[in-house]
């Protein structure tokens, strides 16, 4: 009997807990694999697998809506969506959206050309009057990103991008190290062998964009914050991390 007294409210509180576990959705890049694509109909990647266990550590659960970049930052400007991520932040995008205090991790933007290519160290400035692929609202750096003297032929993926760049209709493409190697890796009849990095535009922090207009959307940006120290220290960060590399 004193057992079930002391077992019964212990059960009835951790019940009542898990009714009123706080759960989020956020938007998911769905075509930037293996920082965030959509697989089997699901968002899977580094940056999911590290925003869920950020969030986990500071009490919230979270579920993924993915869609393409350009209209998962639109829902998130318009407050649609609570935040969508992976964001380079940037200067243009600084005054529209929420920041936490750190960058989840950062990335290599290189600028490829044909195999065959002689030019090595190239920046965004060498690139000024020529045709370079870029995907439909991606960030490449503030030097890239604000240089209006670049002609960008835009895709809504970076294999239609590397596609282009084959074909001959564009001299540059500019795209994610790990991810052009997963486009390359996912299209190797038609790729291997066929591009090489000939420069970088920036090695970016990446973010999760949080709406100014959600509800609520700044306790999130500060529990994320809270969350994503914690992983670091705890040394989950590093767990995650490591599946990915």
């Amino acid at each position: 009997m004193m057992l079930r007294r002391v077992l019964l409210p212990t059960l009835l509180s951790v019940a009542t807990l898990a009714l009123h576990a706080e759960t989020i959705t956020l938007g998911a890049e769905d075509d930037w694999y293996p920082y965030s694509g959509k697989v089997n109909g699901q968002a899977k990647g580094f940056a999911p697998d590290l925003i869920s266990e950020a969030f986990k550590a500071a009490g919230v659960d979270v579920k993924f809506e993915s869609v393409p970049y350009a209209r998962c930052m639109e829902e998130t400007k318009t407050g649609k969506l609570l935040g969508c991520f992976d964001a380079a932040r940037n200067s243009q995008l600084e005054p529209n959206y929420l920041w936490h205090n750190k960058p989840m991790f950062s990335a290599r933007i290189n600028i490829y050309a044909l195999a065959n290519s002689t030019e090595s160290g190239l920046k965004p400035k060498d690139l000024e009057g020529k045709d370079v692929a870029v995907t439909n609202d991606y960030e490449y750096g503030d030097d890239f990103d604000s240089n209006t003297k670049i002609k960008r032929s835009v895709s809504n993926q970076d294999e239609q991008g590397f596609r282009k760049l084959l074909a001959g209709r564009v001299k540059y493409m500019v795209a994610y190290e790990k991810v052009a190697n997963a486009v390359f890796e996912k299209n190797k009849a038609d790729f291997a062998g066929k591009f090489k990095a000939v420069g970088m535009t920036a090695e970016p922090g990446l973010f999760i964009a949080f709406s100014k207009t959600f509800p609520n959307s700044q306790q999130y940006v500060n529990k994320f914050n809270t969350g994503l120290e914690a992983i670091q220290k705890n040394g989950k960060y590093k767990e995650v991390e490591a599946k990915w590399k």
